[in-house]
Protein backbone atom coordinates (compact mmCIF):
# COMPACT_ATOMS: atom_id res chain seq x y z
CA UNK A 1 0.00 0.00 0.00
CA UNK A 2 1.55 3.27 -1.28
CA UNK A 3 2.28 5.66 2.01
CA UNK A 4 0.58 9.61 1.68
CA UNK A 5 2.95 11.76 0.10
CA UNK A 6 6.23 13.07 1.79
CA UNK A 7 6.25 9.89 4.41
CA UNK A 8 6.00 10.38 7.62
CA UNK A 9 7.93 9.08 10.06
CA UNK A 10 7.44 9.47 13.76
CA UNK A 11 10.62 10.74 15.91
CA UNK A 12 9.86 12.50 19.04
CA UNK A 13 -6.85 21.59 19.33
CA UNK A 14 -9.45 22.74 19.63
CA UNK A 15 -11.54 23.15 16.21
CA UNK A 16 -10.86 26.36 16.44
CA UNK A 17 -8.15 27.45 14.43
CA UNK A 18 -7.43 30.07 16.61
CA UNK A 19 -6.25 27.53 19.68
CA UNK A 20 -2.98 28.19 21.56
CA UNK A 21 -2.32 26.49 24.90
CA UNK A 22 0.42 26.82 27.20
CA UNK A 23 3.11 24.73 27.56
CA UNK A 24 5.63 23.85 30.54
CA UNK A 25 8.89 24.54 29.57
CA UNK A 26 10.50 21.56 31.52
CA UNK A 27 14.54 22.70 30.97
CA UNK A 28 13.64 25.81 32.71
CA UNK A 29 11.75 24.35 35.44
CA UNK A 30 14.40 22.34 36.39
CA UNK A 31 17.24 24.62 36.54
CA UNK A 32 18.38 26.02 39.94
CA UNK A 33 17.29 29.65 39.40
CA UNK A 34 13.59 28.46 40.62
CA UNK A 35 11.91 32.12 40.03
CA UNK A 36 12.87 32.65 36.58
CA UNK A 37 12.27 29.00 35.70
CA UNK A 38 8.44 29.84 36.84
CA UNK A 39 8.19 32.86 34.81
CA UNK A 40 9.54 30.98 31.78
CA UNK A 41 6.39 27.93 32.50
CA UNK A 42 4.36 29.60 30.01
CA UNK A 43 7.16 30.37 27.00
CA UNK A 44 5.84 27.61 24.59
CA UNK A 45 2.05 27.49 23.09
CA UNK A 46 0.66 24.90 20.44
CA UNK A 47 -1.41 26.05 17.09
CA UNK A 48 -1.84 25.10 14.00
CA UNK A 49 0.46 25.28 11.53
CA UNK A 50 0.09 28.32 8.12
CA UNK A 51 1.48 28.74 5.21
CA UNK A 52 2.77 31.51 6.39
CA UNK A 53 5.22 29.17 8.46
CA UNK A 54 7.10 28.01 5.41
CA UNK A 55 10.38 29.82 6.39
CA UNK A 56 9.96 28.68 10.25
CA UNK A 57 9.50 24.89 9.03
CA UNK A 58 13.00 25.61 6.92
CA UNK A 59 14.71 26.82 9.78
CA UNK A 60 13.51 23.82 12.42
CA UNK A 61 14.07 21.35 10.09
CA UNK A 62 17.64 23.21 9.49
CA UNK A 63 18.13 22.91 13.32
CA UNK A 64 17.65 18.92 13.23
CA UNK A 65 20.84 17.27 13.65
CA UNK A 66 21.53 14.82 10.59
CA UNK A 67 20.73 11.98 12.82
CA UNK A 68 17.27 13.32 13.60
CA UNK A 69 16.63 13.87 10.08
CA UNK A 70 17.58 10.19 9.34
CA UNK A 71 15.32 8.99 11.87
CA UNK A 72 12.36 11.57 10.37
CA UNK A 73 12.70 10.22 7.12
CA UNK A 74 14.60 7.02 7.46
CA UNK A 75 16.84 7.87 5.14
CA UNK A 76 19.54 11.08 4.82
CA UNK A 77 18.19 14.14 4.11
CA UNK A 78 20.29 17.39 3.67
CA UNK A 79 17.60 19.13 3.11
CA UNK A 80 13.91 20.29 2.48
CA UNK A 81 12.85 21.09 -1.15
CA UNK A 82 10.77 24.13 -2.04
CA UNK A 83 8.10 21.54 -3.35
CA UNK A 84 8.31 19.89 0.16
CA UNK A 85 8.21 22.77 2.13
CA UNK A 86 4.69 23.92 0.31
CA UNK A 87 3.35 20.53 1.25
CA UNK A 88 4.21 20.54 4.46
CA UNK A 89 3.24 24.19 4.95
CA UNK A 90 -0.20 24.61 2.56
CA UNK A 91 -2.62 22.30 4.62
CA UNK A 92 -6.48 21.84 4.68
CA UNK A 93 -6.38 20.88 8.45
CA UNK A 94 -8.91 18.20 7.33
CA UNK A 95 -7.34 15.93 5.06
CA UNK A 96 -3.48 16.94 6.38
CA UNK A 97 -3.46 18.71 9.31
CA UNK A 98 -0.72 20.16 11.03
CA UNK A 99 -0.10 21.80 14.79
CA UNK A 100 3.29 23.60 15.67
CA UNK A 101 4.48 24.50 19.05
CA UNK A 102 6.12 28.25 19.03
CA UNK A 103 8.64 29.53 21.21
CA UNK A 104 7.46 33.00 22.55
CA UNK A 105 10.93 34.40 23.08
CA UNK A 106 11.48 34.78 19.34
CA UNK A 107 8.51 33.00 17.67
CA UNK A 108 10.47 30.21 16.30
CA UNK A 109 8.30 26.71 15.49
CA UNK A 110 10.16 23.96 17.66
CA UNK A 111 7.90 20.97 16.84
CA UNK A 112 5.69 20.32 14.44
CA UNK A 113 3.34 16.72 14.66
CA UNK A 114 0.97 16.44 11.47
CA UNK A 115 -1.17 13.73 9.84
CA UNK A 116 -1.77 12.88 6.31
CA UNK A 117 -4.99 10.84 5.35
CA UNK A 118 -3.58 7.65 3.14
CA UNK A 119 -5.57 7.56 0.04
CA UNK A 120 -6.39 4.14 -0.47
CA UNK A 121 -7.66 3.70 3.32
CA UNK A 122 -10.64 5.79 3.98
CA UNK A 123 -10.68 6.99 8.19
CA UNK A 124 -7.12 6.53 8.41
CA UNK A 125 -4.12 8.63 8.45
CA UNK A 126 -0.53 8.67 9.20
CA UNK A 127 1.63 10.26 11.94
CA UNK A 128 4.54 12.62 12.34
CA UNK A 129 6.19 14.34 15.10
CA UNK A 130 9.13 16.47 15.39
CA UNK A 131 11.14 18.60 17.80
CA UNK A 132 14.19 20.70 17.68
CA UNK A 133 17.00 18.22 19.10
CA UNK A 134 18.03 21.12 22.21
CA UNK A 135 14.32 20.76 23.53
CA UNK A 136 13.69 17.01 22.90
CA UNK A 137 13.12 14.70 26.34
CA UNK A 138 11.17 17.66 27.74
CA UNK A 139 7.33 16.69 27.12
CA UNK A 140 6.97 18.81 24.11
CA UNK A 141 6.84 15.72 21.38
CA UNK A 142 3.91 14.15 24.13
CA UNK A 143 2.05 17.26 24.35
CA UNK A 144 2.11 17.42 20.14
CA UNK A 145 0.97 13.78 19.97
CA UNK A 146 -1.88 13.93 22.41
CA UNK A 147 -3.26 17.40 20.91
CA UNK A 148 -2.90 15.77 17.73
CA UNK A 149 -5.03 12.40 18.29
CA UNK A 150 -7.93 15.08 19.77
CA UNK A 151 -7.96 16.50 16.37
CA UNK A 152 -7.60 13.56 14.79
CA UNK A 153 -10.85 12.18 16.41
CA UNK A 154 -12.53 15.54 15.77
CA UNK A 155 -12.00 15.52 12.03
CA UNK A 156 -13.59 11.62 11.73
CA UNK A 157 -9.79 9.83 11.80
CA UNK A 158 -10.24 6.17 13.09
CA UNK A 159 -6.61 5.14 12.50
CA UNK A 160 -3.57 6.35 12.83
CA UNK A 161 -0.89 4.71 11.60
CA UNK A 162 3.39 6.01 12.16
CA UNK A 163 6.62 4.10 11.52
CA UNK A 164 10.15 4.68 12.98
CA UNK A 165 13.46 3.16 13.58
CA UNK A 166 13.54 -0.37 16.07
CA UNK A 167 16.62 1.42 17.59
CA UNK A 168 14.66 4.73 17.77
CA UNK A 169 13.76 3.67 21.63
CA UNK A 170 12.43 7.86 22.86
CA UNK A 171 9.85 7.43 19.56
CA UNK A 172 8.98 4.14 20.60
CA UNK A 173 8.26 4.83 23.60
CA UNK A 174 6.33 7.99 22.92
CA UNK A 175 4.48 5.79 20.63
CA UNK A 176 3.37 3.45 23.33
CA UNK A 177 3.02 5.37 25.76
CA UNK A 178 -0.19 7.52 23.69
CA UNK A 179 -1.79 4.14 22.99
CA UNK A 180 -0.26 3.06 19.44
CA UNK A 181 0.57 -0.72 18.96
CA UNK A 182 3.22 -2.27 17.04
CA UNK A 183 1.87 -4.30 13.78
CA UNK A 184 4.50 -5.44 11.61
CA UNK A 185 8.06 -4.72 11.18
CA UNK A 186 10.48 -5.31 8.28
CA UNK A 187 14.49 -5.38 8.44
CA UNK A 188 15.26 -1.95 11.03
CA UNK A 189 11.26 -0.04 10.94
CA UNK A 190 8.57 -0.85 12.91
CA UNK A 191 4.85 0.14 11.79
CA UNK A 192 2.51 0.87 14.70
CA UNK A 193 -1.29 1.63 14.55
CA UNK A 194 -3.57 3.29 17.14
CA UNK A 195 -7.06 2.79 17.07
CA UNK A 196 -9.46 5.56 17.83
CA UNK A 197 -13.01 5.44 19.68
CA UNK A 198 -15.93 7.65 18.23
CA UNK A 199 -16.54 10.66 20.15
CA UNK A 200 -19.84 8.34 22.10
CA UNK A 201 -17.54 5.44 23.28
CA UNK A 202 -14.44 8.26 24.09
CA UNK A 203 -17.04 10.03 26.42
CA UNK A 204 -18.56 6.90 27.99
CA UNK A 205 -14.84 5.70 28.60
CA UNK A 206 -13.63 8.79 30.21
CA UNK A 207 -16.88 8.67 32.38
CA UNK A 208 -15.77 5.41 33.71
CA UNK A 209 -12.16 6.55 34.59
CA UNK A 210 -10.44 5.18 31.53
CA UNK A 211 -6.92 6.91 30.23
CA UNK A 212 -5.78 6.06 26.89
CA UNK A 213 -2.34 8.38 27.73
CA UNK A 214 -1.46 6.64 31.40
Amino acid sequence: MRRPEARLIVVAMSTSHAYTQPVPDQRHQASADAPAAAAKGARFSLRPLCVSDREAVRTLFAWLSPESRRRRFLTAKPKLSDRELTYFTDVDHLRHEALAVIDREDSSIVGVARYVTWPERPGAADVAIEVADDLQRNGIGLMLAEALIRRARENGVRVLTATTLWENHAACALARRVGFRARSSAGTEIDLELQLPDDAEHNICSGLGASRWS
